[in-house]
């Protein structure tokens, strides 16, 4: 299965479900919404930490905020509606990526965060299932949260603020 990873304690919390399932997993690390670029390389950095021994393997395609930035034009304000923009964009390449490498299924460690629109996501992936013809792995990992954000602190991962975009800076 190819996982979209946000960061590295929400991929601690889908490992916490994860690692007890017979699934053999690539992390795909593509998050253009993350700014500035410092803050993209710390997440980076963390999450590589944190998948280290997990994973079968890690795809981090590069970072081109240019894409998050016109994935959303016109939405920057619109709070929350911007995110479903967001979420498309991250998943959309995702399924398109898992499709192209033969995986059989895709899926994202957003669906771990009571932070996020999970209705919103898991209607976009099945969207996308269909579109690209994969499977769209969906499992309500929210109840992992507090387990991976437990996990990131004892193992020192960085925990971010906020969600990533410039958008969201002020929220923290």
């Amino acid at each position: 299965m190819l996982l979209h990873t946000c960061c590295g304690p929400c991929f601690l919390g889908v490992w916490e479900d994860l690692q007890n399932k017979d699934l053999e997993i690539t992390n795909y690390y593509f998050n253009p919404n993350i700014y500035p670029k410092k803050e993209y390389q710390r997440r980076l950095d963390n999450f590589m930490a944190a998948t280290l021994g997990k994973s079968k393997a890690v795809v981090v395609p590069e970072y081109e905020p240019a894409q998050y930035s016109q994935a959303v034009q016109g939405q920057e304000d619109n709070f929350p509606e911007r995110c479903k923009y967001c979420y498309r964009l991250r998943l959309s390449k995702t399924a398109k990526f898992a499709k192209e490498n033969n995986y059989d299924a895709f899926s994202t460690t957003l669906l771990v965060s009571p932070y996020q629109n999970h209705e919103a996501i898991k209607k976009i992936g099945e969207d996308l299932a269909k579109e690209f013809g994969i499977k769209f792995y969906y499992e309500d990992w929210r109840p992992f949260f507090r387990a991976g954000q437990k996990t990131a602190t004892e193992t020192e991962i960085y925990r971010q603020k906020y969600c990533g975009c410039e958008y969201s800076r002020d929220f923290r």
